[in-house]
């Protein structure tokens, strides 16, 4: 029997709304945070769907698709107000990472991942605010994108923050991805040849031990394509880039919600809660500040490397965490992640995150960044990698 976990809507059988197009061959499976017609969306908080109502239509994007003959599975399970990174929520059934069982599914979109995980939706749709489709891709082992912001249009989606709500798509191979890119997030701007990668190795040396940057060195030689270093982006540029985020964040999440959660008095997860109050702890003046220098932080990050080529970092701080890990080691390890995840959603970049080998019996991935509207760079980076 299909196991029902992911679920927090599903068509039985598939919706399918027409026969022909690029995606009629695939399977789709969306987040509960965006809205399907005659469904009832949520935030991973049932108390919260309660009190909505069902959508008259479908979210922009999923019409995009749905008219090129996706099939459509339904809504999938996310963690607690839709910015956790654990996978895990405790208002609905337990989800188990299909391809590395005794590891974290990671969030916030684990329903998605886990339904792609499991070769049931050939992609997986969600808000990758904070790294929501981009992280449990990670975790799974699958293909992550998180395009250009702007180049999608997300109205339907049930906001987290006005400034960091994109889409995001996972797969299990690059195919779909790259139709995602091609038929869904054109950029607007041409795209010139790749001329190359820039590889962040004070971020590799910071979260991967020296076996797995053997690893990673060892399937460098199999990109043909001219190969540099830079040292201008290490931790410091990772934190900077993390808090800005927060303050950013801080004022518009709570703008919608935090009048609701101090009605309701629901009782978070220990990882949702702590940055919940990370978030409360922004005064509007530092909101403000961060705002106000967003452009100057993506002007500084995109210096780093040219625009004709595509940065490389690690996908995840290291090896995943296993379900059962103590609280310290679970935040140290989710403060890297988002710090990893922030550089695209600060800087309006597009990202794509790339399964690259699996080390102990843990997925390693890479993760490639490129200027705003290069998204084809992506694609085309991780083309020659895996031929």
């Amino acid at each position: 029997m299909l196991d029902q976990a992911m679920f927090a809507y599903r068509y039985d059988p598939p919706r399918q709304d027409s026969t022909n197009g690029v995606f009629r061959r695939h399977k789709l499976a969306v987040s509960h945070t965006i809205s399907l017609e005659e469904c009832v969306s949520g935030i991973g908080i049932p108390a919260w769907s309660e009190a909505r109502s069902a959508a008259s239509q479908d979210a922009a994007v999923v019409k995009t698709i749905m008219a090129q003959g996706a099939s459509l599975l339904g809504q999938m399970q996310v963690d607690p107000l839709g910015f956790s990174i654990t996978g895990f929520n405790p208002f609905y059934a337990e989800l188990r990472n299909p391809n590395y069982r005794q590891y974290r599914v990671g969030g916030a979109n684990a329903g998605v991942a886990v339904a792609v995980a499991k070769k049931l939706a050939d992609m997986g749709l969600g808000n990758d605010a904070f790294g929501g489709v981009r992280i449990p891709a990670a975790h799974c082992g699958l293909f992550g994108y998180r395009p250009t912001p702007g180049l999608v249009d997300t109205n339907g989606f049930i906001a987290m923050t006005e400034t960091f709500d994109n889409v995001g798509v996972c797969s299990a191979s690059l195919g779909p991805l790259s139709q995602f890119q091609e038929m869904v997030a054109r950029p607007s701007t041409a795209v010139t040849n790749i001329q190359g990668v820039v590889i962040a190795e004070p971020i590799f040396a910071l979260f991967y031990s020296d076996e797995a940057m053997n690893h990673v060195y060892q399937h460098l030689e199999h990109l043909p394509l001219p190969q540099e270093t830079t040292l201008a982006m290490n931790k410091l540029v990772l934190s900077r880039v993390e808090k800005a985020q927060v303050s950013i964040a801080s004022q518009e999440f709570l703008l919608m919600y935090q009048s609701w959660l101090a009605d309701t008095q629901i009782d978070l997860p220990t990882s949702t809660q702590a940055y919940l109050d990370r978030l409360k702890k922004v005064d509007y003046k530092d909101h403000y500040q961060a705002k106000k220098t967003r452009k100057q932080l993506r002007d500084t990050l995109c210096g780093m490397w040219p625009s004709d080529k595509v940065l490389i970092m690690p996908s995840t701080p290291g090896a995943i965490l296993p379900r059962n890990v103590e609280h310290s080691v679970s935040e140290s390890f989710n403060l890297s992640q988002r710090r990893l995840m922030a550089l695209a959603d600060v800087c309006g970049l597009p990202q794509l995150t790339v399964p690259l080998f699996t080390h102990k019996d843990t997925p390693y991935g890479i993760t490639l960044l490129a200027h705003p509207n290069k998204d084809k760079l992506l694609m085309e980076v991780a083309r020659r990698w895996l031929d």
